[in-house]
Parts: C-alpha cells; structure tokens; sequence
C-alpha cells in the first residue's frame, strides 16, 4: 500500500530512461497525466538512479491539508480558489468548476452548495489514496462529457498483501497558527486473492491569522471513512465493492456571508474488471456509484452573522448516480478502447427565512435550485494507433445526450407566493422554459513524436461540450432586493483546443514547455445587471505557456523551476478566475536518511479580471518562501517538519473569493494564512 507523503512529485507520465519503443507496454500514453508520487520512498529506494516513468516536473505539496484542491495548488498550471479552511475550487489553465471532471474510484459526485462551498474535491478523502492524477485539457474522451479544462482523478489501489497478510500505516500532523490537527489511519488485511481495507481520518482546524495578524475565518471539524472489499472472484474476474462517508461540520467561511453547520456525503461503487478475452474485446471494465450530499447553510447557527432578529438558511442535497461500461481490444500496433457511460444529477436547494433563529423555517424565500435533473448518456471511441516505433496517433470521439429538467419551476416561493422560479426566468430572460436538451461531439486528435536523445514532441486538437450546471441553468434566487437566476436557454459552451508540449530529458538536466490555446463558442459567463447575477453566452478565448525544469547537482542536491501564464478574454472583456504569471523555484538537498529544502513562489500583478465574478479590483504580485525537511530514523517512521509563509507576508491569491468576514471588514480577498509551522509523523506497518 502506497501512502502519499509531504514531498510530492508532479510527474509527466513519459515511459523509460530513453522512451523505450520496443515494448507495447513502455509506449507513451498520450493523455501525458501528473502524478502525485511519494518521491520519499523514491529517493531511498532508487536515490542514484532515475526514475523511470514518472520524471521531469516536480512540485512539492509543502504542509498537512485535509482538501484536494487545495493539494493541487503544487501542479505548475493549477490554482484553486480559498473561501475558507475547506471547499478549495481547483482552475486548470484558467478554467474551472463544470468545466473539469472529478473523479474518485470512477464515480463523479457534484456539491450540494448553489454558492460552491462544497465543490466536488471537498468531498475527496485524498490521504489515503495511492493515485492522484491530474490531465491538463482534453487529451481522452473515455473520462465522461466535457472535461474542457482537464480531469483529477483519485484512486485506491489494490493493496500488496505478498509479503503478509497485513500492512497499513498511521499518520498525524499539526499546524500552528491555524492549530490544524488531524490523525488517519489506514489498514489492510487479506492475501493475494482477497483482502478488505479500512481507512478513516480526523482533523479539526481553528480560524488562522493572515500576515496581517488579522482573524480569517477557517474553522471546521472533519471526518473521513471507508471501507474498500476486493478479490478475485475466477482468475480472470476482479470484484471490488466500496463504501465512503465523509462528515463536515461547523465550517467557517470568510468568503460568504453565511457558515456551514454540516456539509455530509456518502458514496457507494462497484468495480468488475474481467481479463479474458469476451468475442474481439481483450477485457472488460465496469465501474457503478452513486453519491449523496446534504448540505446546510446559514448566517445563525455556527456564529451569529446576521444581527436582525430573522436568520436566513439554506438547505440543499445533490444525488449523483450513473456508470461505465468498457471493453479493451489490444491488436499488435494499436490499443481500442470502446465504451458507454451514464452520468445523472439531481439538486435541489431552498432558501428559508427563520424569525427566531431556532431552526424551525417560517418561510421559503425561494427556490434556489427547483428540482432540477440532469441527465448525461455518451458512447465514446479511443484509438490508440502506433504508426512506428516513434509516432503514436490517437483518435477519439464520443457523443453525448444531454437534458436538463427544472421539476419545480412553477411552484410557489417568496411572500406572496410569486416569486416562483418560472416567474423570476420571465423577468429577466423572457420565456419560462423549464427544459434543456442538447445532442454534442466531443472530439480528440492526438500526435506523439518520441525524438532522439530523450526528446519527445506531443500534439493535440481536441473539441468538447461543456453543458450548464444547475446554477447557470435553472437558478432562482430572489432575496432583499437581490437577484441570482439562471438562464433557461443558455448554451453548451464548445471548445476546440491546441495543445502542443516538448519534453527534454537528459542525464542531469529535464525540461518540457507547453503551449496552449483555446477558442471557446458560447463561452458561459456570469454578469451584473442591476441588481441581479445572470448569465449568457459570449465567444472567448484561453491561451497560455508553462515551463518547467529541474536539475540534479552532483547525487544530493536537485533544482527545479516552473513558470505558468494564463491569459483569458471574451467579447464582453476578460474572463474571470484567470491566475497571473506565476513561478516556483525549489531547491532540495537529500543525504541517506534525512533531507532539506526551499520553495519561493512569486506571482505578478493581475490586472485582468471580471468583476461580476472576481474581486472589483487589482491583485497585488506577491513572494512567499517554504522550508520543509525530513527524518527517516527507519523504514517503518517517517518524520517531517516545515515553516510556510516564512516572512509572514500578507497576501491573497487573486482567485480567491471576496472577503465578507466580520473579523477583519478591511480585507479584500480572502487572505492566505500568515506564517506557520508544521510537524507530520507516520508510522507504516
């Protein structure tokens, strides 16, 4: 059982020390996915010699977090917007939300908040898995509809039970400042047949301090546990069955004007993956789930925001349920992967109003998300083609069945009854449309060039349709004097991307440089009209550059380096949530049994941003220094400390939402915290 550690490796999947062309099984996977690797067993294990196939760019994941998005901040490229201590949006390449797929032992889930506290990484209990992939764009048609940004996926491998029936580890950390303690715990148990898993993890964080010594609201209590049961049904069947429940309570958000009292989920799969040959199929993969979230807010309950005598609350649930059904032909030269997936949502979000603050609601205000459902159905096509030993083609393509259904649009809400949600869609949009269907192509076209020398040039043209999300759909939120409603006959946005990378690898020094550039039609966008958030459709444009290189100095000591630059605008302007020019320098020193390093991060000045969405203003560049090391007195004991935000800089991402805390009224964003130092520790057994 791999566990992942506080040093991280953000690796470009590229096979053997020379891109070995000979064996089928070596051969570059065009999707080129990142990797969050334990690069401390790395060092121990193959310290004088190079890591095959998970090499060149790597980031460093440099504190206990108990957040997934928050995780992936350490990919050059990625970003993640902070409301608090939980609920961290990840933004690929400047993209976000409905337009990145999240998937977690093959099952998607959708937060229950309409305001994203909870977006779907928030429910991703990461510690104990051995897998974290993240796909920049759309290099694959065989993860679901859309994917437009990229696609994170997280996954539980089977444990290795070979060497005894047992094995498992426990962790703990500590952060000062935010005083964020937690404790997990991870076993398994079984042979090489059958075995069943547990794992379960505790933390509870208090509000931390910025750099200005100024409170930000951050607190929660958090706990994670499953239990995965697998085995080997004949030789050729594999049956996996697993069930997660992830509880949050008491979350404090300086990014919103309300608190969470809860945020619960509970995700139930089946895997069968069958290995003999079934007619021209070579194998066989299904994967089933389905996931539920509740979800409270409100401005009384966990601290008193609201001094009016009536509390305002908002209750909400989202189902998720669906599957995929793949079959593998493997021919000499080329790789088909063939398959059916069906994804189905289902949210509904109420807004009360409660005179007494007492949790008995006097009235509904409106319905914020009326019922709505929606429903995914795609086929998908992938052809891996090995023209030579050094060119790989692929082609995919997938179509998708789209509908979207607000069940309770024309019931009643408000104080008089009126503000029903078909009502608020006829003022602002004119028709009253409750139903959306769409039929869409998602396309990939993919050239892989392994050069000489270690070299290796990748091209890729994609398109895909990203569909609205409930919010953008068939919100309908009326509120003092406010307004927050979706667009009954908004469109898919349709991307058609470029994406062209050149990897170097060489005996001391890695380096790889990517260009991107994305044309979007029907680009979603959120604007102001008056008093009312509403949205419609506008053409945009994503293009950017990232580097990044690494070098090793003599056995011991490496240097890496990354830089990232995101630039997006519309007819209507600049797109929101666009991160500015951002780089990373790390150094790292590493002897037998203990190692030492530094991180700088330095971002520029952003001066683009939408107001609607982003904070109505310019966002400071800022510097930031990490030290981090590490102590491994054995085999079984790990031991790691660090001190992040040295200088105890106040600074904010400019991604990160507004700031309404109460504590600190001044701030602009939602700050990060100031310095602090941390203590990590486990024991693997």
């Amino acid at each position: 059982m791999k566990h992942k550690l506080l040093y991280c490796a953000i690796a470009l999947t590229v096979p053997g020390a020379v891109f070995a062309q000979s064996d089928p099984s070596s051969r570059v996977d065009h999707t080129l996915s990142i990797g969050v690797l334990d690069v401390i067993d790395v060092f121990y294990e193959n310290r004088l010699q190079p890591v095959e196939q998970e090499l060149l760019s790597e980031a460093l994941v440099t504190k206990p977090t108990n957040d997934a998005g928050a995780l992936i901040r350490s990919v050059n490229g990625v970003t993640a917007t902070r409301r608090g201590g939980l609920g961290f949006e990840p933004i690929i390449r400047g993209m976000s939300q409905n337009q990145l797929n999240v998937i977690s032992n093959g099952a998607y889930s959708f937060g229950a908040c309409p305001g994203r506290m909870d977006p779907p990484s928030t429910y991703v209990g990461f510690d104990s898995f051995d897998s974290v992939e993240v796909i920049k764009g759309n290099r694959s048609v065989i993860y679901g509809a859309g994917g437009s940004g990229g696609t994170m996926i997280f996954e539980h491998q089977r444990p290795d039970l070979q060497d005894g029936n047992f094995t498992g580890a426990v962790t703990g950390s500590s952060t000062s400042n935010s005083e964020l303690n937690s404790l997990s715990v991870d076993v398994a148990f079984g042979n090489e047949r059958s075995f069943v898993r547990v794992f379960g993890e505790n933390s509870e964080s208090d509000n931390y301090e910025d750099g200005n010594g100024q409170i930000v609201s951050s607190a929660y209590q958090s706990e994670d546990i499953g239990i995965i049961i697998g085995s080997d049904i004949t030789p050729g069947d594999y049956l996996e069955v697993s069930l997660e429940q992830g509880n949050e309570d008491d979350i404090y958000y300086a990014g919103n004007s309300m608190d969470a009292p809860f945020a619960d989920s509970e995700s139930y799969r089946l895997k069968w993956e069958h290995t003999t040959p079934v007619g021209p199929l070579d194998s066989i993969e299904l994967n089933m789930y389905r996931t539920d979230v509740v979800h409270l807010m409100d401005n009384y309950r966990v601290r008193p925001r609201n001094s009016l005598p009536n509390g305002m609350a908002a209750e909400s649930e989202s189902d998720t349920w669906g599957g995929k059904l793949m079959g593998t032909v493997e021919l000499t030269s080329t790789t088909i992967k063939l398959g059916a997936d069906f994804r189905a949502n289902d949210r509904q979000a109420m807004l009360y109003m409660d005179q007494g603050k007492d949790g008995s609601y006097d009235m509904l205000v409106s319905r914020m998300w009326p019922h709505v459902e929606q429903r995914h159905s795609g086929l998908f096509a992938e052809v891996d083609h090995y023209l030579s030993s050094a060119d790989t083609l692929r082609l995919g393509l997938r179509y998708d069945r789209f509908t979207s259904e607000a069940r309770s649009a024309s019931q009643s809400a408000g104080m008089m009854g009126n503000a029903t949600p078909t009502r608020l869609y006829q003022n602002f949009y004119g028709n009253t449309e409750t139903e959306l269907n769409s039929n869409d192509l998602g396309v990939v076209l993919g050239w892989t060039r392994e050069l000489l020398e270690g070299r290796l040039l990748s091209v890729n043209l994609s398109r895909s349709v990203r569909t609205p999300d409930a919010s953008e759909n068939f919100m309908a939120r009326s509120a003092g004097g406010s307004f927050w409603v979706g667009n009954p006959t908004i469109n898919p946005e349709t991307h058609n991307q470029l994406d062209v990378t050149f990897i170097q690898r060489g005996a001391v020094l890695d380096w790889s440089a990517s260009a991107y550039w994305n044309e979007v039609d029907d680009y979603i966008e959120r604007y102001q009209q008056g008093n009312a958030a509403l949205y419609r459709n506008q053409d945009a444009s994503i293009r950017g550059l990232e580097f990044e290189a690494g070098r090793d100095f003599g056995s011991y000591l490496n240097a890496r380096a990354a830089l990232a630059y995101t630039r997006g605008d519309g007819d209507n302007g600049d797109l929101a949530r666009i991160s500015p020019l951002e780089a990373r320098f790390i150094m790292d020193y590493t002897r037998n049994s203990w190692g030492v390093g530094a991180e700088l991060i330095a971002t520029d000045r952003q001066t683009h941003f939408n107001p609607a969405v982003d904070v109505a203003d310019e966002t400071a560049g800022y510097g930031v220094l990490n030290l981090y090391g590490h102590w491994r007195p054995s085999q079984q004991i790990t031991l790691e400390a660090g001190a992040e935000n040295l200088f105890d800089r106040a600074y904010a991402y400019h991604v990160n939402t507004a700031a309404t805390d109460p504590f600190d009224p001044t701030a602009v964003r939602v700050n990060e915290p100031g310095r602090q130092f941390w203590l990590k520790a486990r024991y693997s057994f």
